[in-house]
């Protein structure tokens, strides 16, 4: 079944016609694959929608979705730039917190966009919905990065069991560049993968 990978306008009309169901699909993602994320269903079903408009309308992050037959099966949220490269976050850091300007103590090389949210509902997997919602991201983010005259990176954080994850995201171009325990004794690790263009992954 063919689909498309479309941009949330950050404009008031967009983020009011589009609230209802982004928040949906991020709570139906939330229970579906609760091991797919470090935030929580018991978490994110208080926000009012107060907050789920601020996330759409938020200039520092671009929302997509994918769209079969008019239902969204897919989406992730490129947050960014962030105030600091990926070697010094954590794969456990709140990307939401990280794009605050202010707190830069020199300007950053390259222009560094987090993947957030990354979910496509289990049904329609391997039809190419996952990576084509990245590169969608990945096209955007190397864009934003060019009209301030950077260079792009991107970062995505994933569970070091979710090897399908794992794969698609090494496939489309990211390398591990630190593991973390999701909390202290905890088996349950967290990777940080990195992106740029100049990274060639053979197949």
């Amino acid at each position: 079944m063919t689909f498309e990978i479309f941009q949330i306008p950050h404009d008031d009309e967009s983020a009011r016609s589009w609230l209802e169901r982004v928040k949906a699909f991020r709570l139906l993602s939330l229970q579906t694959a609760p091991e797919s994320f470090l935030s929580t269903y018991a978490s994110e079903v208080t926000f009012t929608d107060d907050i789920w408009y601020g996330r759409l309308t938020n200039p520092s992050v671009a929302t997509f979705v994918a769209l079969q037959s008019g239902r969204v099966v897919g989406s992730l949220a490129l947050i960014g730039p962030l105030a600091h490269p990926p070697e010094d976050l954590s794969p456990l850091g709140n990307p939401w917190v990280s794009i605050d300007r202010d707190a830069l103590l020199k300007e950053p090389e390259n222009s560094h966009w987090r993947i957030n949210g990354m979910f496509t509902l289990p049904e329609v997997r391997g039809q190419g919905i996952a990576k084509a919602l990245i590169e969608k991201a990945k096209v955007f983010g190397c864009e934003q990065a060019a009209l301030s005259g950077k260079g792009f990176v991107g970062s995505i954080a994933v569970d070091a069991d979710n090897l399908p994850a794992k794969a698609l995201y090494k496939k489309c171009g990211f390398v591990t560049i630190k593991e973390e325990p999701l909390s202290h004794g905890s088996s349950r690790t967290v990777l940080l993968m990195k992106y740029t263009p100049e990274i060639v992954v053979s197949t």
